[in-house]
């Protein structure tokens, strides 16, 4: 049961972290694990957050865009970067592609990403257009400390107006550009910096200068973004019982079910109920009229009427003559051939002080009744 809550609350999550979305996680060649590994071998900090209250206040925030990223995403990724003035690399996607069916943990390049639709996915931050350059040589048109990278077969680069460039294809159009007067850096061509790139040495060492040129006032302080390549994701009900603020409360009512549980293990037979006030039957109007004597204090009072009603029922069981009354109808009785006195039982009866003597004469007088009956 808790397994089957597990996979339902974050299978989707779990799906996302692990399939070949660039992230800094990705063991996938377009992956950024490698990068995130070089940083923190090289005396580096990394920060992998998707949630911006929770990073650092300084360093470089590093955006991994992919194929599914909006416009909108990525504008809301760029307002939760530390500050204003807070240095922001985006790098692009390049490739299309999927895991291997024969060996999944690899992937395979099917194509490259139509130029349209990365220019839409910058639209908020600059408007440029899309090239791809095959076995060129890069050049480094800035005063920064950059060192040289190994080109790929195929560059992909930008062109605009409003964008300059850093490292630079034959053409002039930009590798890595600085949007000016944002603080925001574009790498258009991501195998500079992933798992495929930092294969080599060569760009292991670049890509280290290069991020230090960047953030000169942090170097080696980074902050990936985990939103775009993962995704929001949205929380569930399960999420929401397992996440703050709503954990006590789920942590609570497990309490409360657990010691119900143990209270109901622990009992013993069947619950009890409660009696009723007034029960069914003979029995039970015999016990309220008991009850009602003892309260009033007339329980002695009953054995006069006992004893005449015993002896009532004598007369009518033995046919006597109506004329035999009083002590002759008593004396009568008496004379019976039983074991048990009816006289000496009856007048225990009339003159008990107590219940107790009560109960005791009572059971007699109805032993010598049953022997008549007999």
């Amino acid at each position: 049961m808790l397994g089957f809550l597990l996979v339902s609350g974050y299978g989707g999550l779990v799906d996302r972290q692990r399939g070949n979305a660039p992230s800094p996680t990705s063991r996938f060649a377009t992956g950024f694990r490698a990068l995130n590994n070089l940083i923190e071998q090289s005396g580096g900090t990394v920060a992998l957050s998707g949630d911006a209250a929770a990073r650092p206040g300084q360093g470089l925030l590093i955006l991994t865009p992919n194929l599914q990223t909006k416009p909108a995403e990525l504008e809301a990724a760029l307002k939760d970067a530390a500050g204003e003035s807070a240095p922001v690399l985006i790098i692009l996607p390049k490739w299309v592609s999927a895991p291997q069916q024969l060996r999944p943990n690899r992937e395979e390049r099917l194509t490259a990403i139509a130029a349209p639709t990365l220019m839409r996915m910058l639209a908020p931050v600059t408007k440029v257009t899309v090239d791809h350059h095959s076995k060129v040589r890069l050049t480094y048109p800035t005063s920064l400390d950059l060192r040289p990278f190994r080109t790929p077969e195929t560059v992909q680069s930008l062109d605009g107006d409003k964008i300059y460039s850093l490292i630079a294809a034959p053409d002039g159009s930009a590798v890595l550009g600085e949007v000016p007067g944002k603080h925001i850096y574009i790498l258009a061509d991501p195998d500079l910096l992933n798992n495929y790139g930092l294969a080599h040495r060569q760009n292991a060492q670049a890509a280290i200068a290069l991020l230090a040129a960047l953030d000169p006032d942090n170097p080696g302080t980074i902050n990936f973004d985990t939103m775009l390549p993962y995704g929001a994701g949205g929380r569930n009900l399960v999420q929401l019982m397992l996440e703050p603020p709503f954990l006590g409360v789920t942590l609570a009512l497990f309490a409360a079910a657990l010691l119900a549980g143990l209270a109901t293990w622990a009992r013993f037979g069947p619950p009890r109920r409660e009696p009723r006030a007034l029960d069914f039957g003979k029995r039970a109007l015999i016990e309220n009229i008991v009850s009602l004597a003892r309260r009033a204090g007339r329980t002695r009072d009953g054995g006069e009427a006992f004893a005449d009603a015993i002896r009532d029922w004598a007369a009518r069981r033995l046919a006597l003559p109506r004329t035999l009354q009083g002590e002759t109808l008593d004396a009568h009785l008496d004379a019976l051939p039983t074991q048990t006195s009816y006289a000496a039982s009856a007048s225990q009866v009339r003159t008990a002080k107590t219940e107790a003597e009560l109960l005791h004469a009572a059971q007699k007088l109805d032993d010598w009744r049953k022997e008549v009956k007999a």
